[in-house]
């Protein structure tokens, strides 16, 4: 499916005014004459506030999004897909898209709760299924928000991240999604198992398209990477820190100022406007949520971090 050129080629010129805005803000913090510098920050600045209202512009009239899984195995040779299995595919998959964009969306990521009217805007179905078909194809809202973000792009993003990872970042991926949705996920890869199918999919983002292959050996990897991770543990904590990083997708890195630590931070859309405030070398006092993910057959433990608020350190 081939959407607006113009999308990817403001998604592409997003991310390079972004670069400029990063590289301007590094630069009133080092600069000697950082008066001078702010000139050139503050005309990047509202060139990217301007692409960003382009672009949400672009992606409303697009409005649905289009996801496409293919199903096979050796009992699908005739083309055919019982029905009993389509329920125990569509569910768990339904449940993942569900959780990862309210997790998204919603500032406390509960997906315990997930609001109701938030379901009905997602606006999910099944959208095709040719007769003697294996392929399923989902629809779903993708309209942005006012400050150009769309819940089920940024959840379909996270999706297709964790689907990819190794073991390495897994844990990362995870957190992104959140814990709910990797176990709706986990059941979605071990029906695929029980039935001894393979399944490809594919989804055309504005600027590429993601695909994943997901060979029976590739979907026994997943499976059993999720179904190591044990139940999360949460702790809040508030530490002075100086901004190291600043990160087009939702992402800083900050330094501990009692033990040198360097934390990659996550951050709610929420918090933009409090991050877009921050410079390269402010100290600030930031609240930070440390998640811990065991996994349970190696032993290992891996930390996450999500920044929660930031206050000024003048105000301490």
């Amino acid at each position: 499916m081939n959407y607006p050129d113009d999308i990817a080629e403001l998604e592409h010129e997003l991310q390079r005014v972004s670069g400029m805005v990063e590289r301007d803000e590094e630069l009133v913090a080092r600069s000697k004459r950082p008066k001078v510098e702010q000139v050139f920050l503050s005309s990047s600045t509202k060139l990217r506030i301007d692409i960003q209202k382009r672009l949400r512009v672009a992606k409303a009239e697009r409005a649905h999004e289009v996801v496409r899984l293919r199903l096979d195995g050796a009992h699908l040779a005739t083309g055919t897909l019982p029905l009993r299995a389509l329920s125990n595919f569509i569910t768990p998959f339904n449940a993942v898209l569900e959780q990862s964009a309210w997790r998204f969306w919603d500032r406390g990521g509960d997906v315990s709760r997930i609001d109701q009217k938030f379901v009905r805007h997602l606006d999910l179905r099944l959208a095709g299924l040719e007769m003697g078909s294996t392929e399923l194809v989902i629809l779903g809202n993708t309209a942005p928000d006012l400050s150009g973000v769309s819940a089920l792009e940024s959840a379909l993003r996270d999706v297709f991240d964790l689907l990819d990872s190794d073991v390495d970042d897994f844990a990362d991926r995870v957190h992104a999604i959140g814990i709910n949705a990797g176990r709706s996920m986990g059941v979605f890869l071990s029906r695929l198992e029980s039935e001894y199918l393979a399944a490809d999919l594919e989804w055309s983002a504005p600027d590429r398209i993601y695909r994943w292959d997901g060979r029976p050996t590739e979907v026994t990897r997943v499976r059993a990477l999720l179904d190591e991770i044990g139940e999360p543990t949460t702790t809040t904590e508030c530490v002075l820190a100086t901004v190291n990083v600043l990160s087009v997708r939702n992402r800083i890195e900050i330094e501990r100022q009692d033990t040198g630590e360097k934390l990659r931070l996550g951050y709610h859309k929420t918090l933009a406007d409090q991050v877009h405030d921050l410079r390269l070398g402010d100290t600030r006092l930031f609240e930070v949520e440390r998640t811990t993910y065991p996994f349970v057959v190696s032993k290992r433990k891996r930390d996450t971090y999500r920044l929660t608020n930031v206050t000024d350190r003048a105000t301490l």
